[in-house]
């Protein structure tokens, strides 16, 4: 990125917090992923004025874990305005993919590191091809089973 944004701890936080909520992985996940900071930078660069307004939004959020998460439901994934930025965020995190919250057909890959950080490889638990290889004779373990959890 050319310009340089001035990173806002507080709102960085916030970012963090709202990222968490929409990918269900732990701040310790994210910032494992070395991409907070800079997909901060990105969302702050690609669609500013929306990422405040949906961070001013979300700092409203109920203390109650069901409540923030009917919140969530109800003011983030069902608002015209501040949907589209949801999802591309998502994505951003899941996929290493931005896609334009105001053209969902124009992406972009932020970067090489985007692709092999995507949270689908451990939803999945999965690598990313040419990427983070798994070591000679990974392929005669058994694949890592988890329990899902039902809410």
């Amino acid at each position: 990125m050319s310009e340089q944004h001035v990173i806002s701890e507080a709102e960085l936080q916030e970012f963090i917090d709202i990222s968490c909520e929409l990918t269900g992985f732990s701040r310790f996940e994210l910032s494992g992923t070395g991409q907070v900071n800079f997909y901060y930078q990105w969302v702050q660069k690609h669609a500013g004025k929306s990422l405040t307004a949906l961070l001013q939004l979300y700092a409203e959020r109920p203390e109650d874990a069901r409540q923030r998460a009917s919140f969530i439901e109800k003011q983030l994934m069902t608002s015209a305005a501040l949907t589209p930025l949801v999802r591309s965020i998502i994505k951003l995190w899941y996929l290493g993919q931005w896609f334009d919250p105001n053209n969902p057909n124009k992406t972009e890959i932020p970067s090489a590191n985007s692709y092999q950080q995507g949270l689908v490889w451990t939803a999945i638990h999965a690598h990313p091809q040419g990427a983070k290889q798994q070591g000679f004779g990974a392929w005669a373990e058994p694949p890592v089973m988890t329990s899902v959890v039902k809410l």
